[in-house]
């Protein structure tokens, strides 16, 4: 298979960009009721609620990548904006709240992905 095959990735930029668009829009406008987490998860989620920012960052990230994506216009980027957050949904589930961890996988290997895709377009970063 051509991980690199032009309509795949633009499949995959559709997918994720709506995908991050609804949370992103979601997140923002409504405030949806927790999940069932672990005790030790809803400690963290609850830090981070009552610092008042961290949702509504998220939120606009998720919103701004997702229309990189849609629009096919600064992609590359777009999935590096989403590197924290993704890395952090992972290092969530790994030690606070397992379970959920395959629902976790999807946005994080979709952005691993697309990182994969543009890898050249960050190849200047790391030279001198």
């Amino acid at each position: 298979m051509d991980f690199k095959n032009k309509k795949l990735i633009r499949v995959v930029q559709i997918l994720f960009g709506l995908y991050l668009a609804f949370f992103g829009v979601i997140g923002y406008l409504i405030t949806l009721p927790a999940p069932e987490y672990s005790e030790a998860g809803m400690a963290f989620l609850g830090a981070l609620f009552s610092s008042g920012y961290m949702f509504h960052v998220m939120s606009v990230i998720f919103v701004l990548s997702g229309l990189m994506f849609l629009l096919n216009k600064f992609s590359a980027f777009g999935a590096i904006l989403l590197v924290p957050i993704t890395f952090n949904i992972l290092l969530f589930h790994l030690f606070l709240d397992m379970k959920g961890i395959f629902i976790a996988l999807i946005p994080i290997i979709l952005n691993i992905y697309l990182i994969y895709v543009n890898l050249p377009k960050y190849k200047p970063m790391f030279l001198k």
